[in-house]
Order: C-alpha cells, then sequence, then structure tokens
C-alpha cells in the first residue's frame, strides 16, 4: 500500500512529530509513505493522509479532487471553541471570527469527500461533531503516543531541591499568566522553584522563577520532567496534551486542566485544577509540595501513559489506510461491473 502523505514544510512541531512516529513505527508494516506536496506524485497513490488539519481547518480542496480516498487528521479546532485565546485585539479577533465562519463552511463543502477523520481524543471527536457538523461515524479516535525509548525510567534520588515545571509553546490557552500568578501568591519561603521552558521571548521578575527559551532536545526534557517535583500543566484548551504523558512516563506528577483533553489524557493519574482559577492552581501546587506522590502511585501512572504507544497508534492508522483503500476499489469494481 502506497499512502501519500501531504507535508508542507512549516507544519507545527506537535504535527511534524504526530507524522514521524507514525511514519517510524509502521515501518514493519506493508507501507509505503511518500511524503510531499506534489499533487502529480500524491495522485499515484493508493490513499491520501492530510496529517495538518488543525485549528478546524478543512483538508486541502485540491486533495479531495484527486480521485483518491483520503485520510484527514484533525487534531483540534480549539479556535471555534476558544477564539479569545487565539487573537489579540478587537480586530484580530474579528478576523478569527470571520476565518471560523469560512472553516464551516469549507468542511461542508468537503462533507462526503474524505473517507475518515481521524481525531486525538473523545473530547475533540465529540466538539468536531458538535462545531463542525462532521458525523460521529465518519470520526475516529486514535491516542498520540510517547517516546518511551527516550521519556522513561526510575526517578532519580533527589540531590537538589526539586521545581515546579511547565513547557509549552507560551500561547494564551497554555495559561502561563495564570501559573505564575498562582505561584508568586505562594508564600512559603522554602517554596520549590518554578522552571517555564517555553517557545517565546517572555521576561519575568518573579522571584525564584526561571525562563528556558531555547530548544532542548527530547534528551534534555526528559531530564527536566525527572527531576521536577511536579508538572504543570493546567491549559484552557487541548486537543490532547503530549506533555502529560510525557511526564508521567518520566514519573512525574502532573497538575493539569479538569476539563478539554487534559483530564482524558491524563485519567486518574493527575492532580486536577480549574483551569480558570489561580486559586485552584496555587493549591495543587502546595499539595503536591505537602504531599508528594508516592512511589506506587508514580509507576500506575508511567504504566498508564505507557498505555499511549506510537506504535498502537501506527497500527491503528495503518488499518484506517487499508479500509479506506479496500472501499475505493470495491467501488472502483462496482463502476467497472
Amino acid at each position: 500500500m502506497k499512502v501519500g502523505v501531504y507535508r508542507p514544510s512549516d507544519l507545527p512541531e506537535s504535527f511534524n512529530v504526530c507524522i514521524d512516529n507514525i511514519v517510524k513505527y509502521a515501518s514493519h508494516l506493508d507501507v509505503d509513505f511518500v511524503q510531499t506536496t506534489d499533487e502529480a506524485t500524491l495522485a499515484s497513490c493508493d490513499v491520501l493522509w492530510d496529517p495538518r488539519a488543525g485549528g478546524g481547518h478543512a483538508p486541502v480542496e485540491s486533495l479531495y479532487q484527486l480521485d483518491v480516498p483520503l485520510v484527514v487528521t484533525l487534531h483540534g479546532i480549539g479556535p471555534l471553541i476558544f477564539p479569545s485565546h487565539y487573537s489579540v485585539g478587537f480586530r484580530h479577533r474579528l478576523q478569527v471570527l470571520k476565518d471560523n465562519r469560512k472553516k464551516k463552511n469549507d468542511w461542508k463543502k468537503a462533507h462526503g469527500k474524505y473517507s475518515k477523520i481521524v481525531t486525538v481524543s473523545n473530547f475533540s471527536k465529540r466538539v468536531i461533531n458538535e462545531y463542525l457538523g462532521v458525523d460521529a461515524d465518519d470520526i475516529q479516535v486514535v491516542y498520540n503516543g510517547v517516546d518511551t525509548t527516550v521519556f522513561n525510567g526510575a526517578r532519580p534520588e533527589q540531590d537538589n531541591q526539586p521545581y515546579f515545571l511547565h513547557v509549552s509553546n507560551d500561547e494564551s490557552r497554555k495559561n502561563v499568566d495564570r501559573i505564575i500568578k498562582a505561584y508568586s501568591l505562594i508564600k512559603e519561603p522554602n517554596k520549590w522553584p518554578l522552571v517555564l521552558k517555553l517557545s517565546s521571548d517572555r521576561k519575568c521578575n518573579v522571584d525564584k522563577v526561571k525562563l528556558i527559551s531555547q530548544r532542548l532536545s527530547n534528551e534534555q526534557l526528559s531530564d527536566l520532567y525527572q527531576k521536577a517535583g511536579a508538572f504543570l500543566f493546567p491549559s484552557i484548551y487541548e486537543g490532547f496534551g503530549i506533555p502529560i504523558i510525557e511526564a508521567m512516563a518520566s514519573q512525574c506528577p502532573v497538575i493539569t486542566s479538569a476539563n478539554t483533553a487534559c483530564e482524558e489524557v491524563a485519567g486518574e493519574h493527575g492532580i486536577l485544577v480549574n483551569a480558570t482559577s489561580v486559586h485552584s492552581i496555587k493549591q495543587a501546587m502546595i499539595e503536591a509540595m505537602e504531599r508528594p506522590m508516592g512511589t506506587e502511585a508514580l509507576f500506575a501512572a508511567q504504566e498508564h501513559a505507557k498505555s499511549f504507544g506510537w506504535e498502537k497508534a501506527s497500527e491503528a492508522y495503518f488499518e484506517i489506510f487499508n479500509e479506506a483503500m479496500t472501499k475505493q476499489n470495491l467501488r472502483t469494481l462496482e463502476n467497472r461491473s
């Protein structure tokens, strides 16, 4: 089976992680991935995969005109649910709302022209159905995975003071302002430092807050997780939340949101907070310092994280691709007869 992967060069990092791992872990299956934006090459494939549908964007219209079965991965629709977190200023907000109307119209045009929509959580499936009108039967959930060859291992003995850790791109929905505010309200003199690994040039003059802006390898990230006392991820919106399972796989306690996909991904293994409440985030941080998670709970969280495997995800994608190709072949035979 030859799968054409529509892959522009400017995709977000999380999309690239998904694509790279599906291609990597499907290498033992009977599938050949061709990654390109050249439509003539894509038209020669058995199945097309558009893995770059995020923010509610519909598949590229020219792809479903190639007469090749199309599988689309829609990672999330954040701007449609929380437009205020994807806009800065009144004019930008109007533009986002205008874009949202176009996205909904584009999905109406695409209806019936794709074989399957893949999304990354049951939460995302529910809101895609609700906000975009995509039939629930056309949506299949395939969870993202975690690379346990990197994010793994026993928690090291703490020879230094533990710290709170947050890793994100610093978008508004990541809630960094509330994290800093909650931390600043903790008055205990021996409170843990706060380490913010952000893909931004944010400045912060709050005492004991350290900013890391340079790009880190997965191995460096794993080291940060393993030495942290708790990982903070109280997002306003997530379609999945890969850092949650990266932290758990590294035996790092997780504080995350009781909303969107975060609670679904964390399961029973995270401390859940109200993402819009500074007080709720603060109290969870105090709890993490005063009542550290025990070894048994850390192992249970690690095992939970291992259930999100890229190999499992790649096998699910293979079945979806194979089903799409088979249906197309049957239709072709029926038309010839």
